[in-house]
């Protein structure tokens, strides 16, 4: 029971750290491209910024480490990020392991599997995660909020704040309100609580006698019902959309790598020709399957069915990853201009995470996604059709 309770609590923090995402990609992508005086963009597997006084800082990467001062907004993303820097305006961080330190003045949204946070507010903190740590240092602005796992919270917090997960341990500050809902829910001797406590949990919480609350303390339990419901809900398709994202980006990567010249030829036929890519998506689509079947009228024929099916799946993982690099960069370089390679894979994330998130709403993301794989499965086979010919995208095929 308590595994199903920790898979909803989990499915939860996963689907809020798609949503981080898909906010921190999308305005980080698209600044690059619109440069400000005194900015910093830097992409690559080991991005390092020491910056006296930038405007704004984006950075992305396999490992990410950004210290110094920007006066306006930090944003990055990548497997390992750590940031001790001051930033003027809001932070926007998402990875597989972040480090916060440092002082934040506007909002900071954070998105990781481990999240360290060891930093100042002036605004609200929003972090969602696996495991979320936070020092005996942080200080939390007002309507902070965070959701994971397992939460430990050491430091001090202004008013309404929410701590949402399956297993917490509050052991720090608050000047105000404060509420909490999980399964496992823990007040230790420190806590001290300058307001309201409200705990929604499956087990009765644990409060110590030595915590200092001063406001009202309001305890209810979660049903089964409660948990069921949201294990049932929006939450249920999150793992498999994150399998999809997964696989959709690892295939781009290797295109991106190895056959970067046809990545861009296919790109640019999404853009100039898209009428002519769904055509050929829509021939693919029915005729691939087809052509199996009647392979496997004959005995010869069955093993090249077989294998043509089970080649089904991947080609429409190609078309998707096709549209995704296409629309991204459609939307984010406008004017056409030829990208890095790292470049390229940012592009690539933004639009894979958007898809994926947009194939979340009802009846138009379905239909969304479908008409995806039809664009890009229609360019890869001009694409390919072209380069096997040697002529060009526009060439009549």
């Amino acid at each position: 029971m308590h595994g199903r309770k920790l898979i909803s609590f989990f499915s939860i923090a996963l689907f809020i750290l798609i949503s981080l995402a898909l906010l921190i990609w999308t305005t980080a992508l698209s600044t690059p491209l619109t440069s400000e005086e005194g900015d910093i963009n830097s992409a690559g597997a080991n991005v390092e910024i020491n910056a006296d006084d930038a405007a704004n800082i984006h950075a992305a990467g396999a490992r990410v480490t950004i210290k110094g001062k920007a006066r306006q907004n930090i944003r990055a993303a990548g497997a390992l990020v750590n940031i001790d820097a001051e930033s003027g305006g809001d932070l926007h961080v998402a990875g597989s392991r972040v480090s916060l330190k440092g002082n934040v003045t506007g909002e900071a949204w954070l998105a990781g599997a481990e999240v360290n946070i060891d930093a100042v507010t002036g605004k609200a903190l929003k972090a969602a995660g696996a495991s979320i740590d936070v020092s005996e240092n942080a200080k939390l602005a007002s309507n902070s909020s965070l959701a994971a796992a397992l939460i430990e919270f050491h430091g001090a917090s202004e008013d309404n704040f929410n701590l949402y997960g399956d297993e917490i341990v509050f052991s720090g500050q608050a000047s105000g309100a404060v509420t909490i809902k999980g399964r496992k829910v823990s007040v230790t001797e420190n806590a001290r609580i300058q307001g309201d406590l409200t705990i929604q949990s499956g087990e009765k919480a644990i409060i110590d006698p030595a915590a200092m609350i001063t406001g009202k303390v309001t305890q209810t339990s979660l049903t089964k019902s409660d948990f069921k419901e949201e294990e049932e809900g929006v939450f249920a398709g999150v793992g498999g959309a994150l399998i999809f994202a997964a696989s959709a980006f690892l295939l781009g990567l290797i295109l991106v790598v190895f056959i970067r010249g046809s990545v861009d030829r296919g790109i640019n036929m999404l853009r100039s020709r898209p009428g002519k890519s769904i055509l050929w998506g829509l021939a693919v689509f029915f005729g691939v399957p087809i052509l199996a079947v009647l392979a496997m009228v004959t005995i010869v024929g069955i093993p090249i069915g077989i294998a043509t099916l089970l080649m089904l799946p991947l080609l429409l993982l190609l078309g998707f990853t096709m549209t995704a690099l296409g629309v991204s960069d459609w939307l984010f370089n406008r004017a056409g201009e030829t990208k890095e390679t790292g470049q390229r894979l940012l592009l690539l994330a933004a639009g894979v995470v958007m898809f994926v998130v947009l194939g979340f709403v009802p009846v138009l993301g379905p239909l969304l996604i479908i008409l995806a794989v039809l664009f890009g499965l229609g360019a890869a086979v001009v694409t390919i059709g072209c380069r096997l010919s040697s002529r060009t995208i526009d060439a009549p095929f």
